[in-house]
């Protein structure tokens, strides 16, 4: 009971603080990328953020994570990508009264390939003077294993037995830090990490004519572990500040070798959103969607934050998930499918006309994706079932033209090739066999209609010519999509839309997904 519970808890907090006070104000956003390598592991990763902080000390955080090499191959940099983990965090920032420093709760909802994560969180942070500072931070991380993943079917005593594989997680976190900003244009901190942690359910393993109790381990076959961290950060100016850490990591979690890892990357902001002054004059966006699928019944979500540069273009991130069973919504079993950054640039051409290149970059995290039983293949992707769930790439430039036929009325067309490249390791299986890299065209024209201040509405046609097999066992497919959009308050926008799409990829049934989204001006 404990344990669903904090589900629950952790769900009606996130989901009421999104809802309820939590948007407040303008405020500022910073793109973050980082790049991470290990010296004995030796393998590539990075993590892309968009964060946001408004006037009112709310921050909002939307990050995944990227392995590269196909996360088996040393050395391999910016090649055989595909989709880590990634979630978004939200907190708010406390002033404690007569400088007794500050409170930040926080909550985190993460998503990988075969879990959702949950970690509530308080830290409190107090600055001695203007140049050292200190903050302690208390995290637990609850880990819950997707329906895929936790069970499995042996052979104990000439009986088939079902037993739990894998089991949920439950992890206590510490961290200390210890900061200093007395050298010119240098930040100097020193972060220590302290991990404690267990099974929340027992899990089993195989072994000849019995099961056998996995022993949780975290490091050198105990249960705690620990990290520490040095990192420089260069305030080369308001906007920009690259920074460069070091961290003494465990390498495994059965012995007691340690290793170091590296991290470069960078903070970015785009100055104050809504104001003229700043650099870029944008607006920040919260956005999310629930699709449904009204004959295969499956749900998925997106969500993310949108940069809207005032008609120069815009930038955006985005996480999507999918629940792996049938009639299963919002946050019941959910596991990662893709994490996406897009953006796209407007050239104002003569006698309104907008010519938008722009381009979209998704990477697979491998989520649903079991290739070792045909019964733990629940790998169906609503709107897109010709693309296989295995984890890898996809990279979709495009061309844009809009023509605004008037203050309400306007007409686009967009070609864009999709090249979906999936992980070498990946390609081959016993189960699913054998699957190559891919790429289609897909050649969209819409138009968007604005009824009244409040109401405006939009249609897409598209057709998809591929390498590969679509839908009804042909290489082209369609789909067409209607969309109603409210303007509910200045802030609050809802969302409408059904996509009429293809349901399989060997025979011409087809389905309409439903979309109920909304987004929110910060």
């Amino acid at each position: 009971m404990r344990k669903i519970k904090l589900k629950k808890i952790s769900l009606m907090i996130f989901i009421s603080t999104f809802s309820v006070c939590a948007f407040a104000g303008s405020g500022q956003t910073t793109f973050q990328y980082e790049h991470n390598w290990k010296s004995m592991n030796r393998i590539h990763a990075d993590t892309l953020k968009l964060i946001h902080k408004t006037d009112d000390n709310w921050q909002y955080e939307f990050k995944f994570g990227v392995n590269e090499g196909g996360g088996n191959k040393r050395d391999v940099l910016y090649d055989d990508m595909y989709g880590g983990s990634g979630g978004v965090v939200i907190q708010k920032t406390f002033g404690l009264p007569n400088d007794w420093g500050s409170l930040i709760p926080a909550l985190e909802l993460g998503f990988g390939k075969d879990l959702t994560l949950y970690q509530p969180g308080l830290k409190y942070s107090y600055k001695f003077n203007s140049d050292w500072s200190s903050s302690l931070r208390y995290r637990y991380e609850w880990k819950k294993i997707s329906q895929a993943e936790r069970y499995k079917i042996a052979k104990i005593s000439g009986n088939e037995v079902k037993y739990i594989l894998s089991s949920n997680t439950g992890r206590h976190r510490l961290d200390w830090a210890l900061a200093y900003s007395g050298i010119k244009a240098l930040n100097l901190v020193y972060t220590f990490n302290y991990y404690i942690g267990d099974f929340t359910n027992q899990s089993y393993k195989a072994l000849k004519n019995e099961l056998v109790k996995n022993k949780y381990k975290a490091y050198n076959n105990k249960k705690i572990d620990y990290e520490q961290e040095f990192k420089v950060t260069y305030n080369y100016s308001k906007l920009f500040r690259p920074y460069f850490s070091i961290s003494d990591v465990s390498k495994n979690k059965t012995a007691d070798t340690r290793q170091a890892k590296f991290k470069v990357g960078f903070n970015y902001a785009f100055g104050k959103s809504n104001n003229t002054e700043s650099n870029f004059n944008y607006k920040t966006y919260f956005k999310y969607v629930h699709n449904y699928g009204l004959s295969s019944r499956y749900h998925s979500d997106n969500f993310g934050l949108y940069l809207d540069f005032y008609k120069q273009g815009y930038l955006g991130i985005g996480v999507a998930t999918y629940n792996q069973l049938k009639d299963r919504a919002f946050f019941d079993d959910l596991v990662s499918n893709y994490y996406q950054m897009y953006g796209g640039y407007n050239f104002y051409l003569a006698d309104n006309w907008i010519l938008t290149p722009n381009m979209e970059v998704r990477f697979y995290s491998g989520g649903g994706y079991k290739a070792k039983s045909k019964e733990n293949i629940p790998h169906y992707q609503l709107g897109d079932v010709s693309d296989s769930q295995r984890s890898g790439m996809r990279y979709a430039p495009a061309l844009k033209l809009t023509w605004l036929s008037n203050n309400d009325l306007s007409f686009y067309g967009q070609y864009r090739f999709e090249y979906r490249k999936v992980s070498r390791n990946k390609r081959d299986d016993s189960v699913q066999g054998y699957v190559d890299n891919r790429s289609r065209n897909r050649f969209d024209i819409g138009t968007h209609y604005v009824l009244s201040p409040d109401w405006n509405v939009g249609y897409r046609f598209s057709y998809l010519k591929g390498n590969y097999l679509l839908q009804n066992d042909k290489k082209h497919d369609y789909q067409q999509e209607v969309d109603i959009n409210w303007q509910a308050t200045k802030d609050w926008q809802i969302n409408f839309a059904a996509e009429d799409i293809a349901k399989k990829v060997h025979s011409s049934a087809r389905e309409t997904k439903l979309a109920l989204g909304l987004s929110y001006l910060f």
